[in-house]
């Protein structure tokens, strides 16, 4: 049987005549020859009539692995022919041709050309539009094509299209145009189900709960729509005690939308119902292991503490879930931000050996790692580098083999992952060096530079600055500065930085001299005197770079060593040929603090039966096993299916099962460290940004990361408690049952 990829649009062709298929078209197929057959024949055409189109790809709904015979070309027609300017227009919308599309659209919407299938691709496509942000079609251009689509929609001058009507929502919430989404949202629940579907009740569920509706509100739409389409009992496989029949095969399951369980999921995290969002991921994770959208990742790591996103992050690469380059950023820079520079944080190791970890799943589940995500692997090494020089001063571990070894051992796994550093991983380096006042290492970091082909920027002077100013002094400074590239342009942050470098040491007179000699405008005529002189009245100001604190040299000169080891056994296994089998790799660190250490695997297994097998079919291969010694697992059954990282499916189900246990009892210890944290605040009478962010009113990016390190590190001895106390049988089952009725 084909495995069948979805794509944009199927063409045939006939000489004079081109043909397009409906959206569902089964059993078609092509070969590159006819494809290309295909493309020409649409040039030809284009070309008669003084259209030619751009090139790009040509798609199709549906692209089977197994062909036609190559060669072959179908010359039958299979529905009436498409005039020219439509086919082109569709060519245009696979190729995401934003400002083609919005120029053409007008004409084929009076000529009633365009099908349902159109009207949910142009939506598709202005979505994407605002994602990208073409330069051609920025913010009021786009809502002013957003709005018009919508009208001629609303008008039903567009044939209608759930996807037309999810993406209209998206787009409206994205833009924060909540009111509209809203006010959209409720014409469009009103129409029949061509406009709307179960992925489309999941849009609005997550936009009204943004929006400020209140959770009970959400649940009702959640319900609704559960019951107006009742297809494949939605209703009961969405709920968390539902059991699948075979958990070694893939469910078969249509329209169970994914999308339907992320905005009820979302909804719940914003109104801190946190077990029942942890059970719907759960139930995501029974139904569909192995296709869990990244989008699940996104809001937990928006609404959950780092160490919580971490995991699921795990979660989803170790099933072979597609995942986004900008997630692991995303994910890299929350640990990095966690991290507290020149204390003796225990967790900083920790978190750093996450961000190694969630590097590796990543590329071992399959994905491609670029050099922005080695980028913040050395700031995370760097962070712990500067907490042990806090012990000793400059150059405490400055010449020791462990550094230079790290930071070889680092450059040399971008050829191992089929990337090459860029110039930001040599301006990270450089400005380390400035901030440890390690003169070889920036010498290095130079002289590799040199070396590479890779161009200084903007940024690179800035950090050459800086550093010097730390290290070389005077000197070292104006040598930077008159030995930079000419082509490099004089902005006003490059004149910025030259003035701290010169505060910082002491020669501002250089400063003036370069002023007068490039003739810098005064702050009346332009911008870089501004920046100069809020520098020079910050001089004096600054305030020591590393808090000295020598009984942490001993832990973190330990650390160093942790996260060398780590990055040598990286380094390791990417040679490995089952680097993309996780289930005979070496097992990495789902969790940044696990819970199961104390826990028997016997006591998990047995719960984990009871739980997920239907109570008459466990008896009866209970009463089997009591006769024959056949376990559960041990139970005949047919062939199962693997993940793409090498788990069977009933395997991987039960390691999301037990993660998911790990993360209840995660979310529990941190929820009681903050309602305590919160209640101190309002006790004390003293304002807390915490208690605010607990409350619906999130904080983002490395805001809420360093807000949170108080609460990580309590979160580390509550772990360590628990790790030290180690539960009965009886007591770990109750909690785990407890934590898993999430309507208590």
């Amino acid at each position: 049987m084909s495995k069948l990829t979805p794509c944009r649009c199927a063409i045939y062709y006939k000489p004079s005549v081109l043909l397009i298929t409906p959206s569902l078209l089964a059993g078609a197929s092509f070969t590159l020859s006819q494809r290309a057959s295909c493309r020409a024949a649409v040039k030809t055409l284009s070309t008669s009539t003084k259209q030619a189109p751009r090139r790009g790809r040509l798609k199709s709904l549906y692209r089977p692995t197994q062909s036609l015979k190559p060669g072959i070309v179908d010359h039958q027609p299979l529905l009436p022919a498409v005039p020219a300017e439509l086919l082109n227009f569709r060519l245009r919308l696979g190729d995401a041709e934003l400002e083609a599309v919005v120029k053409s659209y007008p004409n084929l919407l009076k000529a009633r050309l365009l099908e349902a299938e159109d009207s949910g691709e142009i939506a598709r496509l202005l979505h994407y539009g605002l994602r990208s942000q073409e330069k051609l079609m920025r913010s009021n251009a786009l809502d002013k094509h957003v709005k018009e689509f919508q009208d001629h929609y609303k008008k039903r001058r567009l044939p209608p299209h759930p996807d037309a009507s999810l993406h209209l929502i998206g787009y409206f919430k994205e833009s924060k145009q909540y009111d509209a989404g809203v006010e959209f949202w409720h014409w469009v629940v009103k129409q029949d189900n061509n406009y709307v579907d179960l992925r489309t009740y999941g849009a609005a569920i997550e936009l009204l709960a943004i929006y400020g509706q209140t959770l009970e509100y959400c649940e009702e739409v959640y319900s609704h729509g559960l019951k107006r389409f009742p297809e494949s009992f939605n209703e009961y496989h969405l709920s968390p005690g539902a059991i699948i029949s075979q958990r070694h095969q893939p469910t078969t399951l249509r329209k169970t939308s994914l999308t339907l369980m992320q905005g009820i999921t979302r909804a719940r995290l914003i109104h801190g119902h946190w077990r029942s969002a942890y059970m719907a991921l759960d139930t995501a994770l029974r139904l569909h292991p192995t296709q869990i959208p990244s989008h699940f990742f996104r809001i937990f790591s928006e609404e959950r503490p780092v160490n919580e996103a971490y995991q699921i992050f795990c979660l989803l690469c170790q099933s072979g879930s597609p995942m986004k380059p900008y997630d692991l950023n995303w994910l890299l820079c929350d640990l990095v931000d966690g991290q507290e520079i020149g204390s003796g944080n225990i967790t900083n190791i920790d978190l750093a050996l996450a961000v190694i970890n969630a590097i590796r799943l990543y590329a071992a589940s399959g994905h491609s790692v670029g050099a922005i995500h080695i980028n913040i692997l050395f700031k995370s090494f760097f962070n712990l580098v500067l907490t042990a020089e806090a012990g000793h001063g400059p150059n405490a571990t400055g010449g020791s083999p462990t550094l230079f070894t790290t930071i070889n051992h680092i450059f040399s796994i971008f050829p191992l992952l089929g990337t090459v550093p860029n110039i930001s991983t040599y301006n990270t380096v450089i400005a380390a060096a400035g901030r440890m006042r390690n003169r070889e290492m920036l010498d290095w970091a130079r002289a590799t530079l040199s070396d590479s082909e890779i161009l200084p920027n903007e940024i690179t002077l800035a950090c050459l600055l800086d550093a010097s100013s730390k290290i070389s002094g005077a000197a070292g400074v104006e040598s930077v500065w008159t030995s930079r590239d000419p082509a490099l342009a004089l902005t006003p942050s490059l004149w910025a930085a030259l003035a701290k470098a010169t505060v910082n040491v002491g020669n501002v007179e250089f400063l003036h001299k370069q002023i007068a000699l490039h003739h810098v405008p005064d702050q009346k005529q332009g911008n870089p005197m501004r920046k100069i002189q809020t520098e020079l009245a910050s001089a004096g100001s600054s305030q020591p770079l590393l808090a000295r604190k020598d009984e942490a040299l001993p832990e973190f000169q330990s650390s160093l060593t942790l996260f060398f080891e780590a990055i040598q056994t990286f380094r390791i296994s990417l040679g490995d040929p089952n680097f993309h089998n996780l289930k005979k790799l070496p097992a990495a660190r789902g969790s940044i603090w696990s819970t199961d250490d104390t826990v028997q695997e016997e006591w998990q297994k047995k719960l984990y039966d009871e739980l997920s097998v239907d109570p008459t079919a466990l008896a009866r291969i209970e009463a089997a096993a009591s006769t024959e010694t056949v376990g559960v697992e041990d139970a005949p059954v047919e062939a199962g299916f693997e993940s793409t990282t090498g788990f069977p499916l009933d395997e991987l189900r039960y390691r999301n099962w037990k993660g998911i246990n790990d993360l209840l009892q995660h979310a529990e210890l941190f929820e009681a460290r903050m309602e305590q944290s919160v209640n101190k605040a309002i006790l004390e009478g003293k304002p807390s940004r915490l208690a605010r962010s607990t409350r619906g009113l999130r904080l983002g990016g490395p805001a809420r990361q360093r807000l949170l390190i108080p609460q990580l590190r309590q979160h580390f001895d509550d772990i360590s408690h628990m790790r030290a106390n180690p539960p009965t049988e009886a007591e770990w089952r109750t909690r785990i049952l407890h934590l898993r009725r999430a309507d208590e």
